[in-house]
């Protein structure tokens, strides 16, 4: 065998025999240059950081960043021996952790460093501290997003995530931000709101978790972004394609009919007609047809037809159930939610959707998922047709449709599945029914006159 042949090896010679590989100790080596990181000792460059200045070596930089290798480079910087680096006051902090970090791969993060050192590793294209700082990315969202107020989630964190896209980093700070979403859009907020970048705007309108009033509430607010007085990039002939991209991501089917009505007769959907129809004509169909044939609607299975958590009290909700509780045997799993009832003046029925638990595991019967629906705290006669869909974060998955009675005597009742749902199917690594580790239901009623 030849050099050549042998894979990953250093290069040598191109006529090296084979042999055994031996390395040394790569601690050592990196240990070994943490002595020349800030030292004037065969130092060829100067970095002037703010009011700070670090004598480095330009080997150790190009080796590390593409992006100062081509500043170092002869075209660039010839050969002149200080370096001017702008950055902001939070970077120029940690700069000397980040440089040090170049020399011998080893950091010290914490909650005042994790940010700034994401941010110069993303502005130097160093490849090495990008990985290192997927700890910190985990202890940010670990440690600091939990403890830390709205402002600084949605000011600091939200805002360099989508402008960098560090898309787990962008999905805790959704899933903080869904929580206590309505504060948002409240007047204190009034000018963040409208200084959303577009990009965030789009992680918003995507998140399917928002926990909000109703889907109209959420437009409103949009609608005042978009007629933000410092953007007039937002509207008129110009705004086409930017509502192209948000349209899609609005739950138009969710709005009654009045306020479907209203979005109609709004001034950006009078300027955007051949945008604005479609959706809004599709919403009506939704809206008019009864639940079983929303089940069979091919155009009714995707992203505008995800519930998000509303608070109001409808004929809908979105459950979220985790794969790990799902698992657990001989236990059964009830959520308790409200809807309108069908008497005037508007009341609340209860319901709880029961789904029962794993069995003793049986070789010869395979164990299905069975859903039942309970009629809670019953006062009167319930007829309804139900809609039971699991989804994930893009697209309905799998439906199931029926109609029940409920009455005192008889007020559980289980709902009717044509396709049976194995746990196995459920359960294993692959499922085609879970999403990010957890399984989302959502269920749709109708009373039946």
């Amino acid at each position: 065998m030849t050099y050549k042949d042998i894979p990953n090896r250093l290069p040598v010679r191109d006529d090296e025999p084979a042999g055994t590989d031996w390395f040394g100790d790569d601690r050592e080596s990196l240990s070994d240059l943490a002595k020349f990181y800030n030292s004037a000792q065969f130092s060829d460059v100067n970095l002037k950081v703010g009011e700070e200045s670090y004598p480095a070596h330009r080997l150790i930089l190009s080796k590390s960043s593409d992006v100062f290798d081509r500043m170092l480079s002869q075209r660039w910087n010839g050969d002149k021996v200080d370096l001017e680096l702008v950055e902001d006051s939070m970077c120029q902090t940690a700069f000397s952790s980040f440089l040090r970090f170049l020399y011998c791969n080893h950091v010290v993060l914490h909650r005042d460093n994790c940010l700034p050192l994401l941010v110069l590793a993303d502005k130097y294209n160093v490849t090495t501290l990008k990985k290192y700082i997927q700890v910190c990315l985990d202890f940010a969202q670990s440690e600091i997003l939990p403890v830390i107020d709205l402002k600084e989630i949605f000011s600091v964190w939200f805002s360099y995530a989508t402008k960098a896209y560090h898309p787990s980093l962008i999905k805790s700070c959704m899933e903080a931000i869904s929580l206590d979403f309505e504060t948002l859009l409240s007047d204190e907020w009034e000018k963040d709101w409208q200084e959303l970048h577009r990009d965030q705007m789009v992680e918003i309108l995507k998140c399917n978790e928002l926990q909000l009033s109703n889907e109209f509430k959420l437009w409103e607010s949009l609608l005042k972004w978009i007629q933000a007085p410092n953007h007039s990039e937002r509207r008129g002939n110009t705004a086409g394609p930017l509502m192209a991209l948000l349209l899609p991501l609005i739950r138009f089917p969710y709005m009654t009919a009045d306020e479907l009505s209203q979005v109609e007769k709004s001034s950006v959907s009078e300027m955007n007609p051949k945008l604005f129809q479609p959706p809004l004509l599709l919403a009506y169909k939704f809206q008019a047809l009864p639940l079983s044939s929303r089940m069979n609607a091919k155009d009714f299975s995707k992203k505008q037809f995800l519930l998000r958590k509303y608070r109001d009290i409808r004929w809908d909700r979105r459950i979220n159930v985790s794969k790990s509780l799902l698992s657990l045997p001989c236990v059964d799993h009830a959520f308790t939610f409200d809807t309108r009832s069908s008497t005037y003046p508007n009341s609340e029925w209860k319901w709880t959707l029961k789904l029962t638990g794993l069995s003793v595991p049986n070789p010869v019967k395979k164990d299905v998922l069975r859903i039942l629906l309970i009629a809670e705290a019953m006062d009167q006669p319930r007829s309804i047709e139900y809609l039971l869909q699991i989804v994930d974060d893009k697209k309905v998955l799998f439906s199931t449709s029926g109609k029940k009675s409920f009455t005192k005597t008889r007020y559980y009742s289980e709902l009717d599945m044509e396709k049976k749902i194995e746990f196995d199917e459920l359960l294993n690594d692959e499922s085609l029914y879970s999403c990010n580790r957890e399984f989302i239901f959502q269920v749709l009623l109708r009373p039946i006159d």
